[in-house]
């Protein structure tokens, strides 16, 4: 259960120096599942390598026409949000995020579209001794992403293996036509992830709305596919924050399964 804080904020003096007029980073998302909702805000980085600056004591606000969700700040994560846990999204309804920080109000909007079933990816065989084999994505689907978690630890020969060569997670990005999977838990997205027969899969897949695709797609090529929200680039993808704010908030539907893998 999500530990959070509910106290009075105290007023604060936020004082920003203007530079590209960027005054706030939102990272937004409501779902359909029944959680507790996370919207993190920090202050712009400017140089290679800076840390984001956690921005407290805001108002946040998610709103879907009808019903007005107060987000409330963790005690012990600055800048991070959250909705009550029974609050959930609705499939094609439109979400408001609202942001007061200081004198400064910022917004955007997000509808929330279905989430495509399951496509299951191709698997080619490696490696013959040991049995060892590798996913392949291959096609296009609707604008979604996929999170394939991965464990083989508790299968023998691999239960003494470390974390990094007994686990992997998989992105598999889908924007139109194009697919990419990016490799977490390896160094680099260029790694192959070999699995033996056996491995649990944990898989999540979530849609995206034509908006937030071509948000994530940006992001993702102006970061090498490596990088993150809040790293330095060359230019700040399109999003749909109101004027001062980068970043996205995002209203998706997700579907979850476990399998195991077995030739």
């Amino acid at each position: 259960m999500l530990s959070v804080l509910f106290s009075c904020q105290e007023k604060i003096e936020w004082e920003l120096t203007m530079e590209n007029a960027v005054r706030l980073v939102v990272e937004g998302k409501i779902t359909n599942e029944k959680s507790s909702h996370l919207v993190k805000l920090s202050l712009p980085v400017y140089e290679i390598n800076g840390q984001p600056e956690p921005v407290s004591g805001a108002e946040v606000f998610i709103s879907d026409g009808d019903t007005v969700y107060q987000l409330t700040e963790h005690a012990e994560q600055p800048g991070s949000y959250y909705t009550e846990p029974d609050v959930h999204g609705v499939v094609n309804r439109t979400y408001q995020l609202l942001v007061n920080v200081g004198a400064y109000h910022f917004s955007g909007l997000a509808s929330m579209k279905g989430v495509t079933p399951f496509r299951v990816p191709d698997v080619r065989k490696v490696q013959s001794d040991p049995p060892l084999y590798e996913l392949q994505f291959f096609g296009n689907d609707e604008p979604s992403r996929l999170k394939l978690e991965m464990d083989w630890s508790h299968l023998p020969g691999y239960d003494t293996l470390p974390d990094t060569e007994s686990h992997a997670i998989i992105y598999a990005y889908y924007f139109d036509a194009l697919t990419v999977d990016v490799n977490e838990i390896f160094s680099s997205p260029g790694d192959r992830v070999f699995f033996p027969p056996g491995t649990i899969i944990i898989a999540t897949k979530e849609s995206l709305s034509d908006g937030y695709a071509r948000y994530l797609r940006g992001l993702l090529s102006e970061t090498s596919w490596n990088g993150g929200l809040f790293d330095v680039k060359p230019g700040d993808p399109a999003n749909n924050l109101s004027a001062g704010a980068i970043g996205y908030f995002s209203a998706s539907s997700v579907i979850r399964d476990t399998i195991t893998f077995w030739p």
